[in-house]
């Protein structure tokens, strides 16, 4: 009987320092984890510092408003170049992801800047019907969804998320010949099957998996971003 009772007592205490260490890691400041690329066709010596943030989630018990304030804080601390948002702005199921979800999670990220801009997709919970329309409500940042924008050194390109009508080669076809080309959107793994026309030289960008937070069955954490290079 003792027996049983320390292992059950080992159990919970596991299980309570599972729980714990969860939401330690849920709650902390974000990690910066910093990737040297070199993309095909910048100009000689250009060297652009790119903030890559995705899946802010803002509602949920561990992001309430006062820390996405600061974590915007510790992204303009950065002091990026550019910096691109991969969607999932509300916390909670998408089925509540209306106006009055939408709006205070896309406000706060009116405070970040960039010399090159604040380029932005939607996510899988982020309303497809409202989205356009509460950020066109606020100058920054700027919604892309399925079309590119020129910058200067190179085309940020932006795909809606797959619950709103991701459409890869929309957004693609207006991206000016020879310059090099970022293109963001929510769900990286739907990048798998994508190849860039041939006279593109692209770097897709993407979230949805939380840094590895979600794992898929049989095979693990996919990453944060995925890779294509058709120069």
């Amino acid at each position: 009987m003792k027996f049983l009772v320390r292992a059950l007592g080992a159990v919970l205490a596991l299980a309570l320092g599972f729980i714990g260490w969860g939401y330690w890691g849920a709650t902390r400041s974000p990690v910066v984890v910093p990737i040297d690329y070199q993309l095909k066709g910048l100009p000689p010596g250009t060297r652009l510092r790119v903030l890559l943030i995705s899946d802010t989630h803002r509602g949920r018990p561990d992001m309430p408003a006062a820390r996405l304030d600061a974590i915007m804080a510790q992204a303009n601390a950065i002091k990026p170049d550019l910096i691109l948002l991969a969607g999932d702005y509300i916390g909670g199921k998408p089925t509540i992801g209306g106006k009055p979800h939408l709006e205070p999670a896309v406000r706060p990220l009116g405070k970040l800047h960039a010399p090159l801009g604040v380029f932005a997709v939607l996510g899988n919970h982020d309303n497809g019907h409202w989205g356009p329309i509460v950020f066109a409500a606020q100058p920054s940042p700027r919604l892309l969804v399925n079309r590119s924008v020129d910058i200067g050194p190179l085309v940020i390109a932006g795909v809606d998320s797959i619950e709103h009508g991701a459409n890869v080669t929309a957004a693609l076809a207006g991206a000016t010949p020879g310059k090099p080309v970022l293109l963001l959107r929510h769900e990286g793994d739907a990048l798998a099957s994508v190849s860039p026309p041939k006279d593109l030289s692209v770097l897709a960008l993407a979230g949805h998996t939380h840094g590895g937070q979600i794992m898929l069955p049989l095979i693990g954490a996919p990453s944060d971003w995925l890779l294509h290079d058709g120069a």
